[in-house]
This record gives C-alpha cells, structure tokens and sequence, in this order.
C-alpha cells in the first residue's frame, strides 16, 4: 500500500527532498487533522507556477465554506511566493474533505470554523515556505516584507518587484549587501513612492534610512551570510504591508535548466 511519502516522492520533479506537511485539529471534543503535500522547485511564480499541491482532512466541512477557505489562504501563501519570476501551464491547489471525523458539518458561522482555517493557512504556508526553500539551486531563503505601503496591492507590488529581481537575488547569493539594487527595484515596480522616505532592513540592520545609507555594509553582509534572510522595507506612505517569499540566484539554477531535457 502507498504512503503519503510516496506520492510525495512520486510526484516530484527537481525537488531535492519530498514537502508533506500535517496537522491536528481539535474540533469540539474530536480531534481530526489536515495533511497536505505538494511539489516544485522551479518555474514557480504565482497564478500559474510549475506546482501541484494535494491537502486532504478527515474533518466535515461545508463545500462552499471550504473552496472560500482554500482560496483565502491561496492568496497570501502560494500566491506570495516565487524561485525565478517564470510562469507555467501546470498550477493545481486541491483540497479534500471526506468527513469521517464525524463532527457536525462546519460553515463560517461554526464555532469550529476559526480553527479549522488558521489550520489550514498553516499548512499552506508551510508548505509554500517548503517550495522556496528547495528552489533549483538555492541556497537561501528569503523573505521580503513591504510595510508603509498606500495599498496592499502597492506593497504586493513592490514586493514582488524586489523578489524577482534577478541583481536583487545574485547580491544575496553572493553575501553584498547592495541595497542599491533594491531601491532600483522598487523604483521600476510602478508602485508611486518617494526615494527620500524609504528605509532598508537587512535582518535588524537598517542599511538605508530615509533614502540614505547608514553606512552599514559590513553588518548587513554579515546578514546575508544566514541560510534565512529578511529584507524590510519601509515606504512610509501609508499603513498597508504584504510579505513575499523568494530565494537566491546561483549556478546550480543555470545547470538545472540547461541541462533539463538533456
């Protein structure tokens, strides 16, 4: 009999290692859990990335609840993360609930409900964050976080610019702490902001302030020699933030895609 370790393993691709992720749920009196796996490491960009991803829960759930649930969680998880900016025809996110736990069918007015979504959200994320992490050729995990924003739309924006960045992702591979490549990043994402209002983070270390360099560098490099990285970036131009997950750019990338079909 096939485990769930199988058909993670069954599934992948230029995965280095199979990504399964599962959680207990308490509902009422009854426990149940939510599991889930899924594969890709490159061509991964939201909307339509090289992904698959399969999560099943013995838990009751009403069908409509559940698809509005998944695609909540869609949004700020798999929808946030990218290895290289390329996009796919091969994107599946699909969630089943069989209600054998045999707990009374939750809706969003459920007791239960908030429970059952903040565990579903963890799942999705971890699993997300498992995808980054194994991204052809990585080495690094990196977060980026936009905060100060006008819009959330803005700060997804300009998040996904840094993220994508191909200078961006070489400076981290390479342990520079060169936050010039940020700003240009920022300045070309067409998000309005204004230069002189922007700080930079690298870990704890404020790199820019209001624009400017805080002369820094040696710090910030030091940062950047972590395998778990977390670039901040303030705009100061409003209250909204989104959080995007990316990886470095290394000549294992290049060797995996030139070498794909060969």
């Amino acid at each position: 009999m096939s485990t769930v370790e199988d058909i993670a393993s069954a599934i992948m691709t230029t995965d280095t290692f199979p990504k399964i992720v599962q959680k207990n749920v308490k509902i009422g009196t009854k426990v149940g859990s939510i599991a889930g796996i899924c594969k890709g490491a490159g061509m991964i960009c939201p909307h339509m990335a090289t992904m698959l991803c399969f999560i099943i829960s013995d838990i009751a759930i009403h069908q409509k609840t559940l698809s509005k649930t998944l695609n909540i969680a869609v949004k700020k998880t798999f929808n946030r993360i990218t290895v290289d900016g390329d996009m796919s025809t091969n994107d599946t996110v699909l969630v089943m609930a069989n209600g054998m736990l045999g707990n009374r069918h939750i809706t969003e007015e459920s007791k239960s409900y908030t429970v059952f979504k903040n565990a579903l959200y963890e799942v999705i994320l971890d699993l997300s964050r498992l995808i980054v992490k194994d991204g052809e050729g990585a080495t690094k995990f990196i977060e980026i976080e936009v905060k100060g924003a006008r819009s959330g739309a803005d700060a997804e924006k300009a998040a996904f610019s840094v993220a994508n960045s191909n200078l961006v992702k070489t400076a981290m591979y390479g342990n520079d702490a060169n936050w010039g490549r940020i700003m240009a990043a920022l300045g070309y994402s067409g998000v309005e902001m204004k230069e002189e209002k922007i700080d930079i983070y690298f870990g704890k270390v404020r790199i820019v302030n209001r624009g400017i360099s805080t002369g820094k560098d040696r710090e910030a490099d030091g940062v950047l020699k972590r395998r778990d990285i977390k670039i901040t970036i303030d705009l100061h131009r409003g209250r909204s933030s989104a959080n995007v997950l990316t990886c470095d750019l290394t000549e294992d990338y290049i060797r995996v895609n030139a070498a794909y079909r060969t």
